[in-house]
C-alpha cells in the first residue's frame, strides 16, 4: 500500500494454506464374491473416494469509501487495488453478532464481525494490515462406485457413478471485504454444490 515502506506489505501470500489433509481410499465391496453368474453380474463393485480438508486462504480488509485515506496517491497494486488503504481494526473479527449473522433479505451469511472494522483515521494506511484474516476452512468429500465387466477376454467395460461434494456442504469461497459498503463481511459466492455423473469406459 505504501511504496515508501515495503515492510508494511509483508504478510502471508494470497494462496497460503497452512494445512491441507488429503485421504483417499478404494474398497472392494464384499458382496457376491463366489464364482458364478450371480458373482459376475452383482459382485466385483468397488467403492472409492477422496477427502480433502484445508484451511482457508488469507484476505485483506480494505477501506470501501476513502481508498486513499493517507492522501499520498503513491500506493502500489495489491490484490487488484491501487492507491488504497486497509481498514482499521477496532474489535474482534470473530465475535459475530448472533442476531445479525443471517439476514432473510441477503443470501450470504456473515462470516466475520463487521463491527470489528472502521474507516481509517485521516492520513493513515489502516492498522489491520495485509491478509490479516483467513477464509473459513473447507472439507470436500468426493465418492465413486464402479465395476468392471468383461464381455469378452480382450474388452473391459467399466461403469462408474461419481459424486463430487457428495454431502453437498455449502463452502463459501469469497466475501465482501470493503468496510462501510453494503453486505460487508457477508459471503457472496461458494464452491460448487454436489455434482453427480455417470460414466461408461471401454478398454480394448
Amino acid at each position: 500500500m505504501d511504496s515508501s515502506n515495503l515492510k508494511r506489505n509483508h504478510a502471508s501470500s494470497n494462496f497460503d494454506q497452512r494445512h491441507i489433509l488429503t485421504v483417499s481410499w478404494v474398497y472392494d465391496l464384499p458382496f457376491f464374491v463366489k464364482p458364478g453368474l450371480r458373482g459376475s453380474v452383482l459382485g466385483g463393485w468397488q467403492f472409492a473416494g477422496i477427502m480433502t480438508s484445508q484451511s482457508g486462504v488469507p484476505f485483506s480488509v480494505f477501506n470501501g469509501v476513502y481508498g486513499d485515506s493517507a492522501g499520498l496517491a503513491n500506493g502500489v497494486a495489491t490484490n487488484g487495488v491501487s492507491s488504497g488503504s486497509f481498514a482499521d481494526r477496532v474489535g474482534d473479527p470473530n465475535a459475530i453478532p448472533a442476531d445479525r449473522k443471517y439476514d432473510p433479505n441477503v443470501k450470504g451469511p456473515l462470516l466475520f464481525n463487521p463491527d470489528a472494522y472502521a474507516q481509517t483515521q485521516g492520513l493513515t494506511y489502516g492498522n489491520s494490515g495485509r491478509n490479516s484474516l483467513n477464509m473459513p476452512q473447507r472439507t470436500q468429500v468426493d465418492m465413486s462406485l464402479y465395476k468392471t465387466f468383461k464381455p469378452t477376454e480382450k474388452v473391459d467395460l467399466q461403469f462408474r457413478t461419481e459424486a463430487f461434494n457428495a454431502f453437498n456442504h455449502t463452502q463459501f469461497s469469497a466475501l465482501n471485504s470493503w468496510v462501510d459498503t453494503d453486505n460487508f463481511m457477508r459471503a457472496y459466492s461458494a464452491h460448487l454444490q454436489r455434482v453427480v455423473q455417470l460414466a461408461l469406459k471401454v478398454v480394448f
